[in-house]
């Protein structure tokens, strides 16, 4: 694969994640996607013969892996309040898109279809949900939780961040953010 073709690739999986994250799955379509990334069409379907398919799970195992990274990273910067970090994040996020962004893995998660077409969708889906939560109960074992405590507290810090998204987005305020950087803390430093 030449060096452009590799970019035009990389820029509509890139462009794909964020067409998820502000339209959802159904604002999805190749056309779309290759218009916005500046990618041939004709590139599109050769790069992503499966396609919208291939170009949302794909989408989603990219935009999955680079909040895993952003997590680890703020988990690693600072043990004890890193996660907070991570908080402020997601919360600049959503707050600078003036609501317009979401989470792209939650968008696809509502949105995707119980068909066998998209079954590949539901896995990366889940698999990113996986890869979350694995990293955070690594974390909270780190810090001296239990096992069952730490597997309670990720999913439970996945779904308050993830419900704070959706919440903001449709309050068109931060209120739901603040309230979970004001009590998230406060409910896993407690055992």
């Amino acid at each position: 694969m030449s060096k452009n073709s590799a970019e035009n690739r990389k820029r509509v999986i890139e462009t794909a994640a964020t067409i998820l994250s502000t339209r959802g799955l159904k604002g999805v379509s190749i056309r779309e996607v290759s218009k916005l990334a500046n990618a041939p069409l004709g590139s599109t379907y050769h790069h992503f013969p499966d396609g919208k398919v291939q170009i949302v799970t794909e989408a989603i195992e990219w935009a999955g892996e680079q909040a895993a990274i952003t997590m680890k990273n703020c988990l690693t910067s600072d043990a004890k309040n890193g996660l907070l970090l991570f908080l402020q994040q997601w919360y600049e996020r959503v707050r600078s898109s003036a609501f317009r962004q979401g989470c792209p893995i939650v968008a696809a998660a509502i949105e995707a279809s119980q068909n066998e077409h998209e079954e590949h969708v539901r896995t990366a889906i889940a698999d990113v949900f996986g890869r979350w939560q694995k990293i955070l109960i690594e974390h909270f074992l780190s810090q001296g939780k239990t096992v069952e405590y730490s597997k309670s507290l990720a999913l439970t810090t996945i779904s308050c961040i993830e419900g704070a998204v959706i919440l903001c987005r449709g309050y068109q305020n931060m209120e739901p953010f603040d309230a979970i950087i004001n009590t998230l803390p406060l409910i896993i430093s407690s055992d």
